[in-house]
C-alpha cells in the first residue's frame, strides 16, 4: 500500500485537486526558489493547463518503435512540458514570449497564470489585458492628455497625459498582437522594446517587467501583418498543444464545481516583488561554463555564413544578400563547393542576432535554476535554442539538405528543425575544436592587453597570427566555423598591427594607442 501510495504521488505531482478541486500541496524539498519555482510548476501542469505533453527533456533516452519509424522517447531524468516551463521561465527572466496556437488552446490562461503567480490581483490582470482589434488606437493602448490640460496648456510641458495603468504592471499581457493596426504596433514596439513611451513630451515607463503576446497562428494570420521590428523584439516562443481527451474527467469536475484554475492557485506558490527580484539576480549568477559557451557560438556562428554572398571576404554573410534584395536559395547552387547535405549555412535564410545570442544566455541560465543546477548544462542550451530561434531563423526551403530522406519532414516543425541543426553542429563540433582552441588562446593572449608589449613581442604575435590564417586558408575548407575563425583572428591582427605601427611612430611608448 505504501508503494502504491508513492507513485500515486509521483503521477499526480506535488500538488494536486481532489474532485471538489480543494487543493493539497507537498512538501517543498527546503525552501529556496527554484524549489518554489517548480511547485509552481507541477500544480500548473497537472491542475491548470493540464499540459502531457512533456517535450523538454534531459538524460539518456531509450526510444520505443513501430514498423512505420515512429518513435517515443522515454528519457532517463526530469522532463517538462515547454508550453508550461518556458512561460514560467519567462516570468523569472522579465524577458517577452509569444504563445502562438489555435483558438482554445490555454494561451490566454497560461499568461494569465504568470500574472497571478507574480502577485497581481485577479481584477489587475483582466483589467490589464489588451486585446488587440482593427481599431485599436495609441490612445486606447497607451493613453491620453487630459482634455482640461489641452485647453488650458500655453504650452506641451503643461500637458499631462493620463497613461493606462496596465503600463506599470509587473507581467503585461497582449492578447492577439497581430490584429493591432500598424501605427499602434509602432507605439507597442517602443514600449515593449525600449521600456518607455512619449506622448506630448511627456514619458512613462515600463520597469523591469515581463510580457506575454498571444496570437492565433505564427504565420500572418492575423488581421495586420506585424511588423519585422516587433516580432524581432519577442525573445522565445510558445506552442499551445491540443488537449488530451484522456483528461476530460478534469474538465467535468471545473464545470461541475463552477470554478477555474486562476480562482484555485495556492497562495504558497504566489511570489512576493523581492522574491521575483532575488530569483532574477540568482538566475543572472548561474555560471555558464566554458565549453558549453564555445559549442553554442560553434552552432549559431555557422548560420550567418554564405560564401556566395560576396567576393570581398568580410561580407560573406547572409545580411549581405539582404541588402541587395537576394535570398540564399538564388546563390546556395553547384558553384559553392560545400556540401549542402552537411555544413549547416545552406539550411538557413537568415542568421542571428546580438539579441537572440543574449535571450539564449539568460534562458538557459533560468532553465539551469529551475532545475537546481548552479551551472548550464550543454543539454539546456540544447532544449532551449529552439524555442528562442523559432520565429528568428527562416529555413532555405530549397536546400538539398531538405532533399534527402527524412529531412524535408523538418520544414513543418521548427523546433525538431532547429534541435536536429544544433546535434549536426555538435557532432562536428570534435573536428574543428583543436583549430578553434589555437584561436581561443591567442585571443586569451590578447585580452591580457598590451600595456607594456614592447615591438619585438608585438611582431612574434603577428606571426604566429598570421601562421595560423595561412593554416585555415590553405588546408581548411572554407565553411562557417573556419570564416567565423579567419574574421576574428584577423581581428586580432588588426590590433596588432594598429599598436605596432603605433610604438614605431612613438619610440619609447608604451600602452594601448
Amino acid at each position: 500500500m505504501a508503494n502504491q501510495d508513492w507513485v500515486s504521488r509521483l503521477l499526480t505531482g506535488r500538488a494536486s485537486a481532489d474532485k471538489g478541486l480543494s487543493v493539497h500541496l507537498s512538501e517543498r524539498d527546503g525552501g529556496s526558489l527554484h524549489d518554489k519555482m517548480r511547485q509552481a510548476y507541477w500544480w500548473i501542469t497537472n491542475n491548470a493547463v493540464i499540459c502531457p505533453y512533456y517535450d523538454i527533456e534531459f538524460g539518456g533516452t531509450a526510444a520505443l518503435k513501430n514498423t512505420a519509424g515512429d518513435e517515443v522517447h522515454l528519457p532517463e531524468d526530469m522532463s517538462y512540458s515547454s508550453f508550461v516551463l518556458i512561460p514560467l521561465l519567462t516570468l523569472f527572466t522579465c524577458r517577452r514570449a509569444l504563445l502562438v496556437g489555435g483558438p482554445g488552446r490555454g494561451k490566454t490562461t497560461s499568461a494569465i497564470l504568470m500574472a497571478l503567480l507574480s502577485g497581481m490581483g485577479r481584477e489587475d490582470v483582466h483589467r490589464g489585458i489588451q486585446r488587440g482589434h482593427p481599431q485599436l488606437s495609441i490612445a486606447d493602448l497607451l493613453g491620453a492628455p487630459l482634455p482640461s490640460d489641452m485647453l488650458k496648456a500655453e504650452d506641451l510641458s503643461a500637458v499631462k497625459v493620463s497613461w493606462r495603468k496596465w503600463i506599470g504592471q509587473r507581467v503585461k499581457i497582449i492578447d492577439e498582437y497581430n490584429r493591432i493596426p500598424t501605427k499602434t504596433q509602432s507605439a507597442l514596439l517602443s514600449l515593449l522594446g525600449e521600456g518607455y513611451a512619449e506622448m506630448m513630451d511627456q514619458y512613462v515607463y515600463t520597469g523591469r517587467s515581463s510580457w506575454f503576446l498571444t496570437a492565433n497562428d505564427d504565420q500572418g494570420g492575423g488581421t495586420f501583418q506585424v511588423i519585422e521590428a516587433l516580432k524581432d523584439r519577442l525573445d522565445v516562443v510558445v506552442r499551445a498543444v491540443p488537449f488530451n481527451s484522456g483528461f476530460v474527467d478534469t474538465l467535468l469536475q471545473r464545470i461541475e464545481s463552477d470554478k477555474s484554475p486562476e480562482e484555485l492557485l495556492p497562495k504558497d506558490i504566489v511570489f512576493t516583488p523581492g522574491e521575483l527580484e532575488k530569483a532574477y539576480n540568482a538566475i543572472l549568477a548561474v555560471e555558464v561554463p566554458r565549453g558549453a559557451l564555445e559549442r553554442v557560438a560553434f552552432f549559431l556562428g555557422q548560420l550567418d555564413f554564405c560564401r556566395m554572398a560576396s567576393p570581398r571576404f568580410e561580407f560573406k554573410h547572409k545580411d549581405t544578400l539582404k541588402l541587395a534584395g537576394q535570398t540564399v536559395s538564388a546563390v546556395c547552387n553547384e558553384q559553392c563547393p560545400l556540401d549542402k547535405k552537411v555544413h549547416l549555412c545552406t539550411q538557413t535564410e537568415n542568421g542571428t542576432s546580438v539579441r537572440a545570442y543574449q535571450t539564449i544566455l539568460h534562458f538557459a541560465k533560468a532553465l539551469a535554476f529551475f532545475r537546481g543546477h548552479r551551472a548550464v548544462e550543454l543539454e539546456d542550451f540544447r532544449q532551449i535554442i529552439p524555442w528562442v530561434l523559432h520565429e528568428k531563423l527562416t529555413p532555405n526551403a530549397r536546400s538539398p539538405f531538405f532533399e534527402a530522406k527524412g529531412n524535408k519532414l523538418l520544414l513543418t516543425d521548427r523546433v525538431a528543425w532547429i534541435r536536429n541543426m544544433f546535434d549536426m553542429a555538435m557532432a562536428r563540433y570534435g573536428t574543428h575544436a583543436p583549430v578553434r582552441q589555437k584561436v581561443v588562446a591567442l585571443r586569451a593572449e590578447l585580452d591580457l592587453g598590451l600595456a607594456g608589449v614592447d615591438l619585438r613581442t608585438t611582431e612574434k604575435r603577428l606571426s604566429a597570427v598570421t601562421v595560423l590564417m595561412n593554416e585555415l586558408m590553405t588546408r581548411q575548407e572554407l565553411s562557417g566555423p573556419v570564416y567565423e575563425d579567419l574574421i576574428h583572428l584577423k581581428s586580432l591582427y588588426s590590433r596588432y598591427r594598429n599598436y605596432a605601427t603605433w610604438l614605431k611612430e612613438n619610440p619609447g611608448g608604451q600602452g594601448q594607442p
